[in-house]
C-alpha cells in the first residue's frame, strides 16, 4: 500500500473506475485499460475496523470515497508514491533496489515487485536526500 505522495500526481487526469474488486487507499493497481494506477480513494465498499480502548472494536466503519457505487474507486494515474520496502522483500536500505530500477505488478494489478514482473509499474524514484531509513520506497508510476 502507498503510504505517502511524494511527487503530486495531475488530480485532473484522476478517474474513477470499478475494478471489480475492494481497494484500500494508496493500493497499487491496474486500469481498466491495464495501465499502472495507484487509489486515492478506497473503494466505495471498502471499510476500515478501529479498536476503542475500553470498549472494544468497531468494525465495517466506511472508509471509500464519497459519492462512489460499490466498487468504484478514485484512480491516479501518475505521480511518486512511497510503498512499505517489505512490498520488495526486504528492509531499506539493504533491499538492493536502486534508482531508476523497474517496478513491476503482476497481472491481477495487486502485487508490486523490484524483479522482472508481468507488467511494468513505474521506476524508483529517490528525491535528494531522501531518507532510505525509514522503510519506504518511492515509485514514479504511469512512466
Amino acid at each position: 500500500m502507498a503510504t505517502n505522495l511524494v511527487y503530486r500526481n495531475t488530480d485532473s487526469q484522476n478517474r474513477v473506475e470499478d475494478l471489480g474488486r475492494t481497494v484500500a487507499p494508496g493500493e497499487p493497481a491496474l486500469s481498466l485499460a491495464g495501465l499502472p494506477v495507484v487509489a486515492v480513494t478506497g473503494s466505495a465498499d471498502y471499510t476500515i475496523s478501529e479498536e476503542i480502548e475500553g470498549v472494544g472494536t468497531l468494525s465495517d466503519i466506511p472508509a471509500g470515497g464519497v459519492g462512489l457505487d460499490e466498487q468504484e474507486v478514485t484512480l491516479a494515474f501518475d505521480g511518486t508514491w512511497e510503498f512499505d520496502a517489505d512490498v520488495f522483500g526486504g528492509t531499506l536500505p539493504t533491499t538492493g533496489i536502486d534508482q531508476g530500477d523497474t517496478i513491476y505488478i503482476n497481472d491481477d494489478g495487486d502485487e508490486l515487485s523490484a524483479g522482472a514482473g508481468d507488467v511494468e509499474f513505474g521506476y524508483v524514484d529517490y528525491p535528494k536526500d531522501y531518507d532510505t531509513t525509514r522503510g519506504f520506497i518511492p515509485v514514479r508510476i504511469g512512466v
